[in-house]
């Protein structure tokens, strides 16, 4: 079976088990735990579960930082739009750097998601985040399995490309 074969199965098993247990589950958006596989899913597994961490982390301090900006200016529009802004800002900034690039990426869009998205009810935005924290959670650990108990293909190609095991000498 060819490599692309694979990886098109591995992302499609993966899928269709994060959805259906998101469903069976009763969660409100099971698409989002679906998502997430699609997001992660890349041609080792090695750089998925990297990929994945990098997510999960992010989607945690997005919500952090977006119920800490609730609970702090909820009652102010104008200086929760102000807080609001300088945190995206910040996350723009810190994507121009080299490292964790993905990271303030999906930190910036998930505090952004849940802060619009929860509007002044604190209560909506503190569901809205767990929500999409479980689901995300749950998208990536069924990928990671998939990908690493069923369909593992070795990355030993790529690793005597590179020396010894990737290390730079």
């Amino acid at each position: 079976m060819t490599t692309r074969a694979k990886e098109a199965i591995k992302t499609g098993l993966a899928m269709a088990i994060a959805y259906g247990i998101a469903r069976q589950l009763g969660w409100d958006k099971p698409s989002w735990a679906g998502f997430a596989v699609a997001m992660i899913s890349l041609s080792t597994a090695g750089q998925s579960i990297n990929k994945g961490a990098m997510r999960m982390l992010g989607t945690l301090v997005g919500l952090v930082a977006a119920l800490t900006i609730l609970a702090l200016f909820s009652q102010d529009r104008w200086l929760f739009l102000i807080v609001l802004s300088l945190y995206l800002g910040f996350c723009t900034y810190m994507l121009t750097g080299k490292k964790l690039v993905y990271f303030w990426f999906i930190s910036a869009f998930v505090c952004m998601l849940i802060s619009i998205s929860g509007g002044a009810d604190s209560q909506n935005a503190f569901h809205i985040g767990l929500a999409r924290e479980q689901e995300t959670g749950l998208g990536i650990l069924v990928y990671s399995l998939v990908s690493v108990c069923l369909l593992y293909t070795s990355d030993a190609a790529d690793e005597s490309s590179r020396g010894w095991g990737g290390v730079v000498g």
